[in-house]
């Protein structure tokens, strides 16, 4: 069993995040159950377990003398059970959990809170994002059913799946950089630099109507969602160009396997939407021909861009809210409060369902300049008139 393993190109980003602002990134759902059949006991038993069964809960990042690396250590988890009125209070726990979380970098790497009201029981799982990243979320999730012993291969598989993705990170190729050196080039020389503060504020999420794809849609919806959003994005800041972030790999079932942070560039000038949608298509494509560059690496090839997102977006198709925790079924809900995270100034998603494209953003109106209703109506909008060339 190793003591020391090599870190993954964006767990480094989070701990240099970390080390600059002091505070972590947590990484949450919430979901609600039927009141009072959900037992407090049973649920820090599911806890506990998650905590026996993923390896990566159970070490923590060191930077020392210019080397970073994951250092297994004696971690444990927090559990707090609460009680509120309403599930609005309950929503405004939420938020002060989040912001307690992820003020005290040195706290848990699992937190979780039962939140009991008169007509339902709310169930909050945080993480330290520096170890669990989205995709993580899928195993840990089918983990809250209910208590299993470790299999006995855990550490030996998370150690094995560390070391591929850190080779992997390491093994970029020339012909990769060429390509990216050769993009990020054709970038204006200054571009916008987001403003994002140390200490975000909580504010509230914006959703907008959903929009409906027409049913001749030959997909995939995302790189449209991605340019309607870039020039949703012009039209709000007259910026010429910007740098987008979005997660994007394999999923994987070790928990604390990170998948990168891809980025996108809108490159079509000043092309209607329309008229521009086959060449963002083209170099999009390319874009992903070449995803495997780490997301620090491509800050660091001496383009305007330097590291800075004007914002990131999380795509899911098809999200699956039903869920069992510790034997009772739940339902996972959206919370209402929030903030982007520390290295883009927003943050926005778009989830897939039955034809119907729903879209959420979170912002700070102090921080951007503008509010998230006047990029949500805009990005809706341009979305529209991306997905209208198929409308019947």
């Amino acid at each position: 069993m190793e003591d020391r393993l090599p870190l993954m190109s964006m767990q480094l980003g989070f701990a240099l995040m970390t080390e600059r602002t002091g505070r972590r990134v947590a990484v949450y759902e919430l979901f609600r159950a039927q009141p009072s059949l959900l037992s407090a006991v049973d649920l820090e038993t599911v806890l506990q377990s998650i905590m026996l069964r993923n390896p990566t809960l159970s070490h923590r990042i060191r930077l020392r003398r210019g080397d970073a690396y994951l250092e297994r250590y004696s971690a444990t988890y927090e559990f707090t059970e609460l009680r509120a009125e309403s599930e609005e209070a309950v929503l405004a726990r939420v938020a002060e959990a989040v912001e307690k979380f992820e003020t005290d970098p040195d706290g848990t790497p699992l937190s979780g809170f039962l939140v009991r009201c008169p007509d339902a029981d709310y169930i909050l799982t945080m993480y330290d994002h520096a170890l669990v990243d989205g995709q993580s979320l899928i195993p840990l999730r089918q983990q809250l059913a209910g208590p299993t012993p470790p299999a006995g291969d855990e550490w030996e598989r998370f150690a094995a799946a560390v070391r591929k993705q850190a080779e992997a990170d390491a093994a970029v190729t020339d012909r990769a950089l060429d390509f990216w050196r050769a993009r990020l080039a054709a970038l204006p020389d200054k571009l916008p630099r987001p403003a994002v503060p140390d200490n975000p504020r909580i504010v509230r999420f914006v959703r907008v109507p959903d929009v409906v794809v027409p049913s001749g849609f030959p997909g995939p919806c995302f790189p449209y969602i991605l340019l309607s959003l870039h020039r949703s994005l012009r039209d709000i800041t007259k910026s010429e160009s910007a740098v987008i972030g979005y997660p994007w790999g394999k999923q994987t079932t070790v928990a604390g396997c990170f998948v990168n942070t891809a980025i996108s560039v809108d490159l079509t000038g000043s092309r209607g939407l329309t008229e521009a949608i086959p060449d963002f298509l083209d170099g999009w494509y390319s874009e992903i021909d070449h995803a495997e560059v780490p997301f620090l690496t491509l800050a660091g090839l001496g383009s305007a861009f330097s590291g800075s997102v004007a914002g990131l977006l999380n795509y899911t198709v098809d999200p699956v809210t039903d869920v069992t925790i510790a034997g009772v079924p739940a339902v996972e809900i959206p919370a209402e409060y929030g903030h982007s995270q520390l290295m883009a100034p927003f943050s926005v998603a778009a989830d897939m369902h039955d034809g119907r494209l729903s879209l959420q953003l979170i912002l700070d109106k102090d921080v951007t300049g503008y509010s998230a209703e006047e990029l949500g109506t805009r990005w809706r909008h341009r979305l529209d008139e991306a997905l209208s060339p198929f409308s019947a």
